[in-house]
């Protein structure tokens, strides 16, 4: 390869990456515009979690850290609460993702509840990262927990990364996490 080839190439990737980067501004973004618009009723959760995905195929297992945010609920039930997110998942084969959608907190018990969420957004693949078939994918997820007190819980959830076959290439990603929410 000559040095213009090289410097091509370099510059191809260069632009790659902020466009990257651009593109996950913005979804951080549109998510804060979405969340200053929810009436300021009740609490907001920011949720952490580190597990392990690729955890059901040939893939070799990566870490996995996932930052999410619950704005004020949209509407409180008798049995929990609807509310508008935004996560962010990036592991250690360099994969990311990033949507927006709903999540939903069932209480089963005053301690515990069942937590369940859906969201459309932006996959991109790591250099050792599956190939999901598309940017497009959608996530769901469905966990259990415990609150250790009135602001703060604990879980361990179940999700899954598909790009719902709208393309021919539709392994999915199946990811494992413990997580811990603080509400504010």
């Amino acid at each position: 390869m000559t040095t213009k080839e090289r410097l091509a190439s370099d510059q191809g990737t260069s632009a790659r990456l902020i466009g990257k980067r651009v593109f996950f501004l913005l979804i951080g973004v549109f998510a804060l515009a979405m969340i200053a618009a929810v009436p300021q009723a009740t609490a907001s959760d920011l949720i952490l979690g580190i597990g392990q995905d690729n955890i059901d195929s040939d893939q070799s297992s990566a870490t996995t850290l996932q930052v999410e945010y619950h704005a004020n609920p949209l509407r409180e039930y008798t049995w929990g609460q609807v509310s508008p997110l935004a996560v962010i998942d990036i592991d250690s084969d360099g994969d990311g993702y990033a949507g927006i959608g709903l999540a939903a907190l069932w209480n089963t018990s005053e301690k515990w509840f069942v937590e369940g969420s859906v969201a459309a957004g932006y996959y991109d693949r790591g250099s050792d990262g599956v190939n999901l078939g598309g940017n497009l994918q959608f996530r769901t997820l469905v966990g259990f927990g415990f609150r250790t007190s009135v602001s703060s819980r604990v879980s361990v959830a179940v999700d899954h990364l598909s790009n719902a076959g709208l393309n021919d290439i539709n392994p999915g990603r199946n990811a494992i996490t413990v997580r811990y929410a603080r509400s504010f």
